[in-house]
């Protein structure tokens, strides 16, 4: 029995969660045309310099260069921006590499999660992803005594983060940032399960780092957690990984689930760990740099500012709760990883968009709505900040169902801004046709709804105070009464038999974007 509240809403959630959970569990692996066939960094850089999208860069300096270069040769590259592997930094031993711009196209994500590197429109790769996290069943890593990880352990007086080529990324950051494209696990203090978050990590000096997250975020709540019942919080920095364990680290999945058992899921093997000698965190063994630390409730120092993901300096530079690192970690001719982040597009934008484009279309299955032909977050927004959905309209308020859950599950609501659906003849992850949606398929007096008070952070640079946003969605589609009388005029369109036609005829000239 529950009182009258948003109790029972509370139960009906976790119960979903819990089916989505158990689904995963127990869902037969058929995951058709998944190929993860790299192992960790080292091999997928390899693999990506045989494909032609690696850029060797020597000489440049920690100090603002590589996070400029990263930046001008993205802003450049138009979807095309290399992978930037950086050596010979001043200051550092020859082979103390880092490592920029990982996801800054859709053939790296692909490669990473296995799938087909080539395809027609870009909302493609969400619509094979989301297939794969419906089919897949959920693989426990496997703990091993030892890995290439524990090649150089600094402890006690000789621990030293700055013996890293860790950079300072923008001309306006103050300090150098240690963790940007990483992992940062933290653990349930109520049940045996580890969260992974993409956190930044400030370096204050050789011993003591920063770790800013966002309310709501798990690694967040287990921190919370712990300094409500007075105690430390352990973490385990990863800052160098297998490029799939970073891509779920930005992921929003559900709680309870493991990105480790997800990317076992996807590989259809286990991910080796070994135990922190510190945290006793499972960590990945072939990791490149991992440090291990403590969060002490009451130690905080001002933490920021630093470009963040929506091409802005964050505007909330105050006291963070901080870490004393215990532990430093890493491989002979360590590879630290990085994503500076700035004015989109960058890697984080298509990271961050592809990953929760398919989180949103899973939200929007579990609540029993059809015909969701495509979901895609648009680069330039970033992320979640435009969001468009492409459906076969099957009922009146069909399209108005969709737009509140795409902005209001876990994968939508974070910072989110513009969510737009349109009909199934429009690409919803070509701009250029959701805007042509937009401009002959909308009325702004009808199809406007409006959220106040949503999830927000000072990320935003328009965040209201709480940290919360207004949004705005869009209802881009046909009147459906219109629509199912055929009253909507026709669309110049070719239709679907001529262009197999002439895609079988002229191969060459309809070669599969990537």
């Amino acid at each position: 029995t529950y009182k009258r509240g948003n109790k029972i809403v509370d139960v009906c959630i976790a119960m979903l969660n819990a089916r989505r959970v158990q689904k995963l569990h127990s869902a037969k692996n058929r995951n058709v045309g998944v190929n993860v066939d790299y192992r960790g960094l080292r091999d997928w850089i390899d693999q990506v310099e045989k494909m032609g999208e690696l850029l060797k860069v020597n000489g440049a300096h920690w100090d603002r260069e590589m996070g400029s270069i990263t930046q001008m040769l993205t802003e450049s590259g138009k979807g095309k921006a290399p992978a930037i592997l950086f050596d010979e930094v001043p200051g550092y031993p020859k082979g103390y590499r880092t490592l920029y711009g990982q996801f800054s196209t859709i053939k790296r994500v692909a490669l990473t999660l296995g799938l087909p590197l080539e395809y027609e429109r870009k909302a493609d790769i969400v619509k094979a992803y989301h297939h794969v996290m419906t089919d897949m069943k959920l693989i426990k890593p496997k703990t091993v005594k030892t890995g290439p990880i524990f090649e150089n352990v600094l402890e006690g007086d000789k621990v030293d983060v700055l013996k890293l080529p860790v950079p300072i990324h923008h001309q306006a950051d103050t300090h150098r940032y240690v963790g940007t494209a990483d992992m940062c696990i933290t653990k349930d203090p109520d049940a045996e399960w580890y969260n992974f978050g993409a956190y930044r990590c400030e370096v204050y000096d050789g011993k003591t780092i920063g770790c800013q997250i966002t309310e709501g975020k798990h690694g967040r709540i287990h921190r919370d957690k712990y300094f409500e019942r007075g105690q430390s919080c352990k973490f385990a920095i990863v800052c160098g990984q297998d490029p799939l364990l970073y891509m779920l680290s930005a992921s929003p999945l559900p709680s309870g689930v493991s990105e480790y058992d997800f990317a076992g899921g996807i590989r259809g093997e286990p991910v080796e760990v070994v135990k922190g000698p510190f945290t006793g965190f499972p960590i990945p063994a072939d990791a490149e740099i991992v440090i291990e630390g403590e969060a002490v409730p009451g130690q905080s120092q001002p933490e920021g500012p630093f470009g963040e993901w929506m091409g802005y300096y964050s505007d909330d530079v105050v006291p963070r709760p901080y870490l004393n690192v215990k532990t430093v970690m890493y491989r002979n001719n360590p590879i630290l990883t990085c994503a500076p982040q700035h004015k989109p597009v960058d890697e984080t934008g298509l990271l961050k968009g592809i990953a929760g484009a398919a989180e949103i279309w899973n939200a929007l299955e579990a609540c029993g709505l059809p015909e969701i032909l495509g979901v895609w977050n648009h680069e330039g927004a970033p992320a979640t900040r435009f969001t468009a959905i492409q459906i076969r309209q099957r009922y009146p308020g069909h399209a108005r169902n969709v737009l509140h859950v795409a902005s209001n599950c876990m994968a939508g609501a974070y910072n989110g801004k513009w969510t737009v659906v349109v009909d199934d003849d429009v690409d919803c992850s070509d701009m250029d046709q959701v805007l042509w949606a937009m401009g002959t398929r909308f009325d702004p007096m009808t199809d406007i709804d409006l959220v106040q008070k949503a999830w927000s952070s000072g990320r935003d640079p328009m965040f209201l105070p709480g940290n919360f946003n207004n949004r705005i969605l869009i209802d881009a589609c046909m009147p459906y009464n219109r629509k199912l009388k055929g009253e909507f005029p026709k669309v110049v369109e070719v239709p679907e038999q001529v262009r197999v036609q002439l895609k079988a005829k002229f191969p060459q000239l309809f070669k599969a974007r990537s």
